[in-house]
């Protein structure tokens, strides 16, 4: 312990007060460091505001374009919706078709297999009138024998 305050009182009578007073030179140079530093950071800023102005000019520019596509992209949509209108229409009109062919093609067959189910009932009634008239013609020539 003897020797911590030794060496404590010691360090404190060494260390010598130290002074802040500057003078103008000291001021003059520090200045000098200071602007010397900042000039480069100068320049970057400077080209930093030039970039900056570009780019709010390619900024404005874009927006430009997005209008623009915006534009063309709602007359493309319109482009579109007509042509889907037209298939639509095109469609039905296919669908109509197509039921008129099979009405035109179905017709004549269902009549014509309707009349040759009532043709062969009037070929079975002709042929039971001919076997009778046969009959009644043969019984004829037996009686006038």
């Amino acid at each position: 312990m003897k020797k911590f305050l030794f060496f404590l009182v010691l360090f404190c009578v060494i260390t010598q007060p130290a002074s802040a007073a500057l003078t103008q030179a000291d001021l003059e140079n520090i200045g000098l460091i200071v602007e010397d530093k900042i000039k480069p950071l100068k320049a970057d800023i400077e080209t930093m505001k030039a970039d900056i102005e570009t780019m709010k000019v390619d900024i404005e520019t874009m927006q430009t374009d997005i209008v623009s596509l915006k534009i063309d992209v709602a007359w493309m949509r319109g482009r579109f919706e007509g042509i889907r209108h037209q298939i639509t229409h095109v469609t039905n009109l296919t669908y109509g078709l197509i039921a008129l062919i099979v009405a035109a093609i179905a017709i004549p067959q269902i009549i014509m297999v309707w009349r040759s189910g009532k043709d062969r009932e009037q070929q079975r009634m002709i042929q039971e009138l001919r076997e009778e008239i046969e009959t009644l013609k043969q019984q004829r020539s037996i009686v006038t024998r």
